[in-house]
């Protein structure tokens, strides 16, 4: 539901914490017990999934062990806990992903965990790694497995994505920061995940370096196309690669989109892909800057590019609000990308427009949303600090709406085109008919003969 563009409401929570609404309204909202920071979150079915991030603690030394929560969302008013699935000491749950899936192996709700090792002495020695866990029940989740990882691959962060493709197999991409590459697994069966192909990433080229200006947290990115036969990969020198997976034995060979003029504090973490009309674009979120930029853009948003599969990205004109901070997670649907832009709340941003505009905005008092997620008629949102809200979901109007919206877009320029023209060629069609009726004989009147 969108209340009057523009207007802002003040409402109070069931705690008498103080909220911001921008044209989303909120549906329900919980703290979900404390006991930490709120990360990354991913949907499926009625339930949530939120990535806990570790908490060191103020005197030093290393924080307690992490957790994922599940949270109960069927009453979307009243979101609970209904579980916890642990971390081990020393790790963090970098991303989170989900996907309904129904195979011969495996039928419900599967949630990937991308874990990875805390920076510094507590994570020494610890190996990276996705699990799978089956949170059908979301009161009772069940591990399956744990897919294999790597150990002392470096500083960073790690990404998972999941898709099923019209053959029935369900592939997960997943990256982390060593830097080799994307790992494709057939998670068709879930407790037994088997590797099928692997795409090394190439070594950037001459003038493709960004030197020490990069991310606070740098890591590849990595999302798999709807139909699972492809994904986009983003790396943090600004290299954006579309790979064609139609058959993912095979290692393809992908053209980068070259990073801008302006990569310094461009770098690209979180992505997400957007199928318009008549054409498929990947939404790119600029990631926050090292301290070693010595001039940080004016303005932090998210690269925009077309792309097609196997083939090199082209980059179009970004989205960037000036001062804005840099965005992070995003999920797109239908034209709409819901994007947690930190400080600046969730902003949705229409790309069914000539121009991508905000069209809707949601901001909890001292902001700092990390995730979203989408249910079928409302959106959830993780802060880090004031816990999971549940927001009416926007209309989308599906694609229909957004040819519609695009041509309508385009109109008042089409009709200035053809004001234009008919001001220019109206004056010499009048003035070659008045010519033309000029220069003809007029018939005399016939004449009768007598009989």
């Amino acid at each position: 539901m969108l209340l009057a563009t523009g207007a802002l409401a003040w409402t109070g929570s069931a705690d008498g914490a103080e909220v911001i609404e921008a044209n989303l309204e909120v549906v329900g909202r919980s703290d979900l017990g404390g006991g930490g920071s709120l990360g990354d979150v991913t949907v499926v079915g009625t339930t949530a999934i939120v990535g806990m991030d570790a908490t060191f603690p103020p005197g030093g030394g290393c924080p307690p062990p992490s957790v994922v929560k599940v949270v109960d969302i069927k009453d979307p008013r009243k979101p609970r806990v209904a579980a916890t699935i642990p971390i081990p000491q020393g790790m963090t749950p970098d991303d989170v992903e989900s996907a309904s899936i129904a195979t011969a192996a495996f039928t419900g709700d599967l949630v990937a965990l991308a874990v990875a090792p805390l920076p510094g002495p507590c994570g020494d020695g610890m190996e990276r790694f996705v699990a799978y866990h089956n949170v059908t029940d979301p009161a009772r989740p069940q591990f399956l497995s744990r897919a294999a990882g790597c150990r002392n691959c470096g500083p960073g962060r790690s990404s998972v994505s999941l898709a099923t493709r019209a053959d029935g197999r369900v592939l997960a991409a997943t990256v982390d920061a060593s830097g080799s590459g994307v790992a494709v697994d057939d998670v068709s069966d879930p407790s037994r995940p088997a590797a099928v192909g692997r795409w090394k990433v190439p070594p950037p080229s001459a003038g493709r370096q960004t030197g020490d200006c990069l991310p606070t947290s740098p890591f590849l990115g990595v999302e798999l196309h709807d139909d699972g036969e492809g994904a986009v990969v983003v790396l943090t020198d600004g290299r954006v690669y579309d790979l064609d997976l139609s058959d993912p034995s095979q290692a393809p060979a992908a053209e980068p989109a070259p990073a801008p003029d302006d990569a310094p504090g461009r770098a690209g973490t979180q992505v997400a892909i957007v199928p318009l009309v008549n054409r498929t674009i990947a939404i790119v979120s600029e990631e926050g800057l090292d301290a070693a930029c010595a001039d940080p853009p004016a303005a932090q948003g998210m690269r925009v590019l077309s792309v097609e599969r196997g083939g090199a990205p082209r980059e179009e004109s970004p989205v960037r609000f000036p001062g804005a901070v840099a965005p992070g997670r995003l999920v797109a649907s239908g034209a709409l990308a819901y994007v947690a832009w930190r400080q600046d709340g969730l902003r949705v941003v229409d790309f069914g427009q000539v121009r991508p505009r905000t069209v809707a905005q949601f901001r909890p008092a001292q902001a700092d949303v990390v995730g979203v997620g989408l249910l079928p008629e409302h959106v959830v949102v993780t802060d880090r600090a004031s816990g999971l809200y549940v927001l009416e979901r926007p209309d989308e109007g599906g694609a229909r709406a957004a040819f519609w919206s695009q041509f309508l877009s385009v109109l008042p320029y089409l009709g200035f085109a053809i004001m234009a023209s008919a001001a220019a060629l109206v004056p010499r069609l009048v003035t070659a008919w008045a010519r033309s009726g000029a220069g003809a004989p007029t018939p005399a009147p016939e004449r009768r003969r007598p009989a």
